[in-house]
């Protein structure tokens, strides 16, 4: 049996109280118990702060893959078309996930809040089950539907109610209520009675921390304390309020009344003014307003007394909350609460202030009624498991399907939407809002994999970084993975577009017509390719909406240099890099980096700096680069100055330097270190490849105005791609004395031509060349001087390690290893 459950229960602000805590953990009871059957969770992309928490709610529970996104046009009015076309494009969606039961968590949401729920709008009541919590809108509507709109929306929810083939009650008296007040069979309507989380027991340790969360709340005294789960008239503050003034004063002098409850403006100012009208100073209520999972069991733990003074409840979850937590917890004598409480000595009558103050000066004073409450919740509360009724909740579910099967044919959406459009008479605006959403819930015919190539679509600076982006790229079309759509974008406007006209300029690929927006699908991979760090600012919210509605992020880490060595950049590029790094750990899924040391290092800087998320950490992998990155991408040419330095490279034995002059590299110190061996009477060149980089001033008027200059020191700062495969051919060395290293493209370029290599004893390097380059350590002018002068000697011998056996990656092979490594296969 598939059963497929809405969770917008638990994704409205309804979260915050005791619906969405229910919502959520009936669903995880009925995950872990759901045996043979298959579960899926069904959430709206209209109320995205919630998809995360719920994604990791259920991380080791369901396949993530079981956790559909659905998307509905917002709307403000019912009975528009906007409400009653969400309406029937939810259910469709539902029934293209070929459900045996739908599960409906709370079907009484608001349209204020962007839920949307119904039952038989578009077909399948009769396999719909939906959870009652309570009927008190029906019992006190001059409390709840003050105007006729909301009398019309409760009334249509209580009629989809009705329609619905299983209700679901939260405690005998709801269930009671929906058979006396509705009119509902008995077999229809099932209690599965209710619970609470394992985290809600006594925290022995709290009075270690005590004086720091209480001072955070402002709390001085002893509490009373209230959790009403929300703010309403039901909720009896004034009778509770009264009742509290009315203590004796040794009492009031000694104790606080603290209400945990989220609150607006008004709300705040409303409780404020009634305990003044009471008499109540300043400083005997306090109002927290809501408050963490986790700040809320310490206060249960530290309170003097539990009060629930509510006049109707369908269940009362923080009662029992409370009663896990070790709290004596007094009570109202109505609906709910004597199921939940169990003790006819903790009840009282909450239209009765006297009966609330008699029972408050009990449960402050008379130590042993204070230990027979705390005995008896120890007992009681076991009587109340998630599993329990989530058993229960099953068994229901499966007779429901024994009795109503799923029916093979589907209505059609577009049909149902042309009635609504009749009656409705929609604007162009608002029929394309609508094909949007149908268009995201259908998702695309095949997955696409979203390259994101900002950076060089705009720029293509030649870097390192960049002639790897094209390497894959080119590659990965080449790949073509089975059912996976490689699909370049780009981010401008605000907004991201296919890449489709660069990548016919660039590769001659057909990726589609026109740089048109991107359509995201759940089930998408979304990968940067480049290192857009300056754009992060701007795409930051989008990558967590497009997390949100079920992409998979991944960012390619090419390394982390910058916030282990800021010295080495300018200061504005230290500051984007870091913000940069904490964006992507706030969201990705995935980071891959381009080596172990790679990984390594981002583990630790994340170890160091969490990232804040509901989800659980990005998964860190690494991989190689080819090494034949700029294969079949050559232009054709050299300068008329080449003839100089290429004879001078044919006279002497030659080391050549490759990359941007930036301080990492050092380049001043290897100007040193040529000198020192010229003085030795080595008779040597070295040339060095490399654009101007940044910091670099002194460096720049030293290689152009060197004595030495076109005689054993040559300096290209900008060279076309022929031209470098011949320098690296006449070369007889390679160096990299590089402080800092994870990228080595022009290393690689070097084995690529068979030159021998001499390099910093650095991780990297270590990780690539193992015992196929010469090392050096240390950081001194004579370090690598005299690493420089024993490899001539050894190569005079033709003892110097050599890179003729190393083995790389090509363009290829490293493609595929990024497929494979992130399960595109």
């Amino acid at each position: 049996m598939r059963i497929v459950i809405d969770m917008q229960g638990a994704q409205t602000d309804s979260r915050f109280r005791g619906i969405g805590r229910y919502s959520l953990s009936l669903a995880q009871a009925i995950a872990r118990n759901a045996g043979n059957h298959d579960v899926c969770l069904a959430l709206n992309a209209q109320l995205p702060e919630s998809i995360s928490t719920i994604r990791q709610a259920f991380e080791h529970l369901i396949p993530e893959e079981r956790i559909r996104i659905f998307d509905v046009p917002q709307f403000n009015t019912l009975g528009n078309w906007e409400s009653r076309s969400a309406e029937a494009i939810r259910e469709a969606f539902l029934v293209e996930l070929n459900p045996d039961i739908v599960l409906i968590t709370s079907l009484f949401e608001g349209f204020w809040a962007n839920a949307v729920l119904s039952v038989g709008a578009f077909g399948g009541a009769h396999r719909t089950a939906v959870v009652l919590y309570d009927l008190i809108p029906f019992i006190y509507p001059e409390n709840y539907l003050r105007t006729s709109e909301m009398q019309n929306y409760y009334q249509q929810k209580l009629e989809w109610m009705k329609r619905s083939g299983l209700v679901l009650a939260i405690s005998e008296s709801s269930r009671q209520e929906g058979i006396r007040l509705l009119g509902m069979s008995e077999d229809k309507v099932v209690n599965i009675s209710s619970a609470i989380g394992g985290q809600f027991r006594p925290n022995i340790k709290i009075k270690d921390k005590a004086p720091e969360l209480l001072s955070k709340f402002a709390i001085q005294r002893s509490m009373v304390l209230y959790a009403p789960g929300g703010f309403d008239t039901r909720k009896n503050f004034k009778r509770l309020m009264e009742a509290y003034s009315l203590l004796p004063e040794s009492l009031r002098r000694n104790h606080q009344l603290v209400i945990v409850s989220k609150l607006n403006q008004g709300q705040h100012q409303e409780m404020t003014t009634m305990a003044k009208s009471l008499g109540l100073g300043k400083d005997e209520l306090i109002l927290t307003g809501y408050v963490s999972d986790d700040d809320l069991i310490n206060l249960y733990s530290l309170a003097r007394l539990f009060i629930f003074p509510s006049l109707h409840e369908g269940f009362g979850l923080p009662a029992l909350e409370a009663m896990a937590c070790g709290v004596p917890v007094v009570g109202s004598m109505t609906t709910s609460l004597p199921e939940v409480i169990g003790l006819k000595e903790a009840l009282f009558d909450p239209e009765s202030v006297e009966s609330i103050r008699q029972t408050l000066v009990q449960g402050l004073t008379d130590e042993a009624y204070r230990q027979r409450l705390i005995e008896h919740a120890k007992v009681h509360v076991k009587k109340f498991n998630w599993d329990n009724s989530a058993k229960t909740a099953l068994e229901a579910l499966e007779k429901l399907h024994a009795i109503a099967p799923f029916l093979d044919e589907k209505p059609d959406l577009i049909e149902e939407l042309s009635k609504v459009a009749k009656d409705t008479k929609p604007d162009t605006k608002a029929l394309r809002l609508t094909a949007n959403c149908i268009a995201y819930n259908q998702g695309a015919q095949q997955r696409q994999l979203l390259l994101d190539i900002s950076t060089l679509v705009h720029t293509d600076t030649k870097t390192g970084t960049q002639r790897a982006v094209i390497s894959l790229i080119s590659e990965l079309f080449k790949l073509n993975p089975r059912e996976l759509n490689i699909q370049p974008i780009y981010f401008t406007g605000g907004i991201y577009r296919y890449a489709n006209t660069f990548c016919f300029e660039k590769f001659l690929h057909e990726t589609g017509t026109g740089d048109t927006p991107v359509d995201f699908f759940q089930g998408d991979v979304y990968l940067s390719l480049d290192l857009n760090m300056h754009l992060s600012h701007k795409t930051h919210r989008l990558h967590c909406d497009m997390r949100s509605r079920g992409l998979r992020i991944a960012y390619l880490v090419y390394d982390i240099l910058v916030s282990q060595y800021p010295k080495w950049w300018k200061d504005d590029n230290a500051s984007i890099f870091l913000s940069w790094l904490k964006n992507i750990g706030d969201v990705a899924t995935d980071l891959i980096c381009i080596s172990q040391l790679v990984a390594t290092d981002v583990k630790s800087f994340y170890k160091q700096n969490p990232p804040n998320r509901s989800e659980q950490d990005p998964t860190i992998r690494s991989f190689h680069l080819g090494a034949d990155l700029e294969k079949t991408l050559l232009s054709i040419g050299l300068p008329t100055s080449s003839g100089q330095m290429l004879s001078a490279m044919q006279e002497r034995l030659s080391l050549l330097m490759v990359g941007t002059i930036e301080p990492r590299d050092d380049y001043l110190q290897a100007l040193a270190v040529f000198e020192l061996l010229w003085q030795r009477g080595l008779d040597i060149n070295l040339v060095v490849v490399g654009m101007r980089g940044w910091l670099v001033d002194g460096c720049i008027e030293q290689l152009e105005n060197h004595p030495q200059s076109m005689l054993k020191l040559f300096w290209l700062d900008s060279v076309n791609d022929e031209y470098l495969q011949i320098i690296y051919q006449a070369a007889d060395c390679f160096i990299d004395a590089s402080e800092g290293e994870d990228f080595g493209l022009p290393v690689k370029k070097a084995v690529q031509n068979g030159l021998p290599l001499i390099v910093r004893d650095l991780p990297f390097f270590r990780e690539i060349a193992t015992e196929y380059a010469h090392f050096f350590q240390g950081h001194s002018t004579n370090d690598l001087a005299d690493a420089i002068e024993q490899w001539v000697k050894l190569h005079a011998k033709n003892l110097h390690p050599t890179t003729t056996c190393m083995k790389w990656l090509s363009r290829k092979e490293s493609a595929a290893q990024l497929i494979s490594l992130m399960d595109l296969n």
